[in-house]
């Protein structure tokens, strides 16, 4: 995979025994890399703002959270279930709710952290800003910057400390 690196140039000068001399320094602009999901594997890898996502093949939506959740709700029979240290979420199947996958290990994060996707150009307001949509499974930040997946008929959603699973 490659990747546009936005090199910048600058100067930076200063006083050395009297005199002013000012060097080159050149360096890359890793913030301003923005591109796809990185698909490797018939997985896709992409940033979800804080969070480390993959989608595999057969659809199986993870995310690696930068920093875990202190809890996460789950919709389960109808009742909200609060489930404690949340480090990754997972939809891994269609007869289960979107929940934590407490043995993931990083396992949705490329080494060096996944791609950033490029921002969306809205129609209206209401657009997603960032959408990747690979093996039947959609993840997006929307206009509210809400982060959102869906797969398998289930989802998950954080907007707030707490994510939540249905």
């Amino acid at each position: 995979m490659s990747r546009a690196v936005k090199v910048s140039a600058a100067r930076v000068c200063g006083v050395i025994l009297g005199f002013v001399a000012c060097l080159p320094v050149v360096g890359t602009a890793h913030a301003e890399e923005r591109s796809g999901p990185a698909v490797v594997d018939g997985t896709a890898y992409f940033a979800l703002g804080d969070w480390n996502c993959s989608i595999d093949a057969g659809g199986t939506v993870g995310c690696d959270l930068v920093v875990p959740a202190a809890s996460m709700n789950v919709l389960t029979f109808g009742t909200q279930v609060s489930l404690p240290n949340v480090p990754a979420i997972i939809i891994d199947s269609a007869a289960l709710p979107a929940h934590p996958e407490w043995s993931s290990n990083g396992s949705h994060t490329l080494p060096g952290g996944n791609p950033v996707l490029e921002r969306l150009t809205a129609v209206n307001y209401h657009d997603p800003q960032y959408s990747v949509t690979h093996a039947g499974a959609t993840c997006q930040i929307t206009f509210n910057d809400s982060a959102v997946c869906t797969s398998m008929g289930h989802g998950f959603m954080q907007r707030g400390p707490v994510p939540n699973g249905y």
